[in-house]
């Protein structure tokens, strides 16, 4: 089993590293404040996903906040929270100690105390005794090695605790995440634990760009894989930029920013004014003379309402057969800021400039959307998959049902809502 190549929750990662490993430590090096649970939220819904055993161990975090904050995950049997926060950094205080008897037992997750975690022995035994009750695969997080030099008082012990854990999971065959924060460390000892661990990342903040950088990917290294890499982070989504050379002939960013930009009703003025850009560097861009920065790239993917993959791409392949399966939806923001209760996918492909443009979106129970999902004048054509809405359109209310469709030629709905206890959805056409 050890050796073999699984997901980490996160599509961006794993086409950089190739995937994670059965066996792997990874250790997350990260900046106070940098955005972690995008990975770390990633790996344990992953995780869940494939019915695998969960173990967090919280040391900076007490379990409360871990289920306030990761409650779809956590709230299942299969998931077991060590709990190393309430006597330590806690200090025994009532406000955390008292969720024993009032709170906890009413979690469907386990809660394992440490009642000595200033012991490091104490604080071993008790993760080793839960080790062994799990199964071979199970999936473990420890959100602190630097709350446990607090603990500790010193690197040395948990050098000694990291030396001797880490193997013990490897012949686990586990997947396990450690979270230092790397400014707390002397390089002497976050040397040491990337020699002892399989892989090293860096989180943080270059020039205000979140960025990723792999610092060790045992057996897996190139030059390629180890060059920092800004971020793109929104939500649960991650992306990583790209920073192609700006004469490869296969950037394709211009005539994709010039087919959703037509597509959008929008002139090279209007989306120069969006951006905070000329209407000449528009034109130069689109004519590929020349390419946008990082923090351009992000603006026009805002006032464009998509995602930095129909940006920055190199030249597609001729797909291998015409039927578009949903992988290959791309999520995209409607409205300047995005709709609140409002999730769409572009299913037609971006490139070219298609006569058809074709959207899934969905509207959430009991949400109420103020104006409409698109603002260029076009023919429309909505058919409703399941669910029932209600659009306001010249002053009236009219009800859609399940298969019933709507066309717009010059009108444009002052508002939708969703009156329906569960989601309600559209297949969206506009026309050339």
């Amino acid at each position: 089993m050890k050796g073999k190549r699984i997901s980490s929750g996160v599509p961006a990662l794993d086409r950089l590293l190739g995937g994670l490993r059965i066996g792997d430590n990874v250790v997350w090096h990260m900046d106070s404040g940098v955005f972690m649970e995008s990975f770390s939220g990633g790996f344990l819904r992953s995780s869940r996903r494939q019915g695998h055993k969960v173990v967090l161990v919280t040391v900076n975090t007490s379990p409360k906040t871990v289920w306030g904050r990761l409650r779809p995950v956590v709230n299942h049997p299969d998931v077991t929270l060590v709990d190393g926060f309430t006597w330590g950094k806690g200090g025994g205080a009532s406000l955390f100690a008292d969720c024993y008897g009032r709170l906890y037992p009413d979690y469907k997750c386990k809660v394992v105390p440490v009642r000595n975690p200033h012991r490091v022995q104490e604080f071993l035994q008790v993760l080793n005794r839960v080790e062994e009750e799990m199964p071979s695969g199970t999936r473990y997080l420890v959100d602190s090695l630097t709350g446990m030099s607090h603990l500790w008082g010193g690197e040395d012990p948990v050098l000694d605790f990291f030396a001797r854990e880490c193997p013990r999971l490897y012949e686990l065959e586990t997947l396990a995440y450690w979270i230092l924060e790397r400014s707390a460390h002397s390089p002497s000892f976050r040397a040491q634990v990337n020699h002892i661990t399989q892989v090293a990342l860096e989180l943080g903040m270059r020039e205000g760009q979140p960025t990723l950088t792999v610092l060790k990917v045992q057996g897996r290294e190139s030059s390629s894989t180890l060059k920092p890499r800004p971020l793109f982070l929104q939500g649960k989504r991650v992306q990583l930029l790209e920073e192609e050379d700006s004469g490869d002939p296969e950037l394709l960013i211009g005539p994709r920013l010039r087919a959703l930009r037509l597509g959008r009703g929008l002139s090279q003025v209007e989306l120069a004014r969006a951006m905070g850009v000329s209407p000449s560097t528009i034109s130069q861009v689109e004519g590929q003379q020349i390419l946008l920065s990082i923090p351009a790239l992000l603006k026009a993917a805002r006032a464009l309402g998509v995602s930095l993959d129909h940006l920055v791409t190199t030249a597609p392949r001729e797909p291998e057969t015409p039927v578009l399966t949903r992988t290959r939806y791309e999520r995209v923001r409607l409205g300047k800021a995005g709709i609140e209760g409002l999730n769409a996918y572009r299913i037609t492909p971006v490139e070219g400039e298609a006569l058809l443009e074709a959207y899934e979106i969905w509207i959430s129970p009991q949400a109420r959307i103020q104006g409409h999902f698109f603002q260029e004048k076009r023919e429309e054509l909505g058919y409703l998959l399941e669910g029932e809405l209600l659009v306001e359109m010249g002053g009236r209310a009219l009800r859609m049902g399940q298969g019933e469709c709507i066309r717009l030629v010059r009108e444009t709905p002052q508002s939708w809502q969703n009156p329906g206890e569960t989601k309600a959805g559209l297949l969206w056409v506009l026309g050339g």
